[in-house]
């Protein structure tokens, strides 16, 4: 970037857990929090930020879990967070988002009751 569009820089954010930072430039007319990105009483945080915070969320209650255990219920959890955030996103979408496969995100939308997107 250079120092001129440096100066052009409305609006930026930057997440409290990994400090990236993202911005619109000046010439955006209404500058948003990017897709994806939260803000509100405990942070801003960006979605790779909450993908890891609900994937640790499962984990506060595990007292004694294997390590096998631990991840699958971090995996789990991240999933569920994904199809509740967005659930007109098909499947194999958020398994890529994830890392993960395409039945284990029908298996998290069946555990939430929530319908699979219809493709036409």
């Amino acid at each position: 970037m250079t120092a001129a569009s440096n100066a052009a820089v409305a609006a930026s954010w930057t997440c409290e857990r990994c400090e990236v930072t993202a911005s619109w430039t000046a010439e955006a007319e209404h500058p948003q929090l990017p897709r994806g990105w939260i803000a509100d009483g405990e942070g801003t945080f960006c979605l790779l930020c909450r993908r890891a915070i609900a994937g640790e969320a499962a984990l506060d209650d595990a007292e004694e879990m294997t390590r096998d255990e631990r991840a699958k219920a971090r995996r789990t959890a991240m999933l569920e967070f994904e199809v509740k955030r967005d659930p007109e996103r098909g499947n194999g979408e958020i398994a890529r988002a994830c890392r993960s496969s395409i039945p284990a995100v029908a298996k998290a939308r069946r555990k939430l009751d929530i319908p699979e997107p219809v493709r036409n």
